[in-house]
């Protein structure tokens, strides 16, 4: 019997290796258009693939609504490029063989599009591009995450091992910091986020209670501190709760008799803890 996981849309081809050469094809054709151009003060590199690529919110209103899509096949340099097509190898290996190629081709294109949703939110009136995967990877990010929960991972920097719930816990507290603060000027902390959302809901979408929510977290903690407003003595209004674990006159006197023979030494633990009991129990009924 097949995994009830994975997807039942099956391609020839894998859609991770797809996208991995669709990024080194379109950087280097990045590379080989790249030419300096004059500015104030000294020369910049430019190139047309860049610029008739990446996101600019200005020219997404003025209807080249593909550059929601090409952005993300766009990259600022090698090691922008090298860090995502080696995070989304890292996890589209594994997610990829549980999910199947077009989901995880579909999720690769909805967590871009999200990261750009986002990112354009915050930069409506811009003309500033935005390129790069990051957003597409961290969505594959998260549903790997989401599957794999407790499958530790080695950090580069600093290199501990972590568990993947963890670290997409991690990471999503920290880019929201990155946001707020400013901190990391010049990175797409909104693409990344939007990218992280746009994975987690596909994927829940999809396979629902099957995986690990990242919310679990705080539903956990709130579960926790609700359980903790009531008691036996202090139960929700309107409810009448009653002590089924009360203790039966045959078993304390079983623990009784043993206790007059062999003193109370020789009764365990459980036998203190039901004698304990039954002590508060008569206390109760006085």
């Amino acid at each position: 019997m097949g995994n009830p996981l994975r997807s039942s849309h099956a391609w020839p081809v894998s859609a991770l290796m797809l996208i991995m050469i669709a990024n080194t094809v379109v950087f280097t054709i990045q590379a080989m258009s790249e030419t300096r151009v004059a500015v104030p003060g000294g020369f910049v590199d430019s190139d047309k693939v860049t610029a008739a690529l990446a996101l600019v919110s200005t020219d997404v209103q003025n209807g080249q609504a593909y550059r929601l899509f090409t952005y993300m096949f766009v990259h600022g340099g090698f090691a922008h490029i090298f860090f995502n097509m080696w995070g989304l190898y890292i996890f589209g290996s594994l997610l990829e063989s549980r999910i199947g190629a077009a989901r995880f081709f579909n999720l690769y294109v909805i967590s871009g599009l999200c990261g750009a949703g986002l990112w354009m939110l915050s930069n409506w009136d811009s003309s500033i591009p935005c390129i790069g995967a990051s957003g597409a990877v961290f969505g594959i990010t998260i549903a790997t995450a989401m599957f794999f929960p407790d499958m530790k991972i080695m950090l580069l920097l600093p290199p501990i091992p972590m568990k993947l719930k963890t670290f997409a816990i991690v990471f999503g507290i920290l880019e929201v910091f990155f946001e707020l603060t400013g901190t990391q000027r010049g990175v797409a902390h909104l693409a990344h986020l939007g990218g992280f959302l746009g994975g987690y809901l596909y994927i829940r979408m999809l396979y629902k209670n099957e995986v690990w929510d990242i919310f679990s977290f705080f539903k956990s903690k709130k579960s926790q501190q609700s359980q903790g407003l009531y008691s036996m003595n202090n139960p929700p209004p309107g409810w009448n709760v009653t002590n089924t674990d009360k203790v039966s006159q045959a078993e304390l006197d079983r623990i009784l008799d043993k206790m007059s023979l062999g003193g109370i030494n020789s009764l365990t633990e459980t036998e203190m803890e039901t004698l304990r009991k039954a002590r508060e129990q008569m206390r109760a009924e006085r």
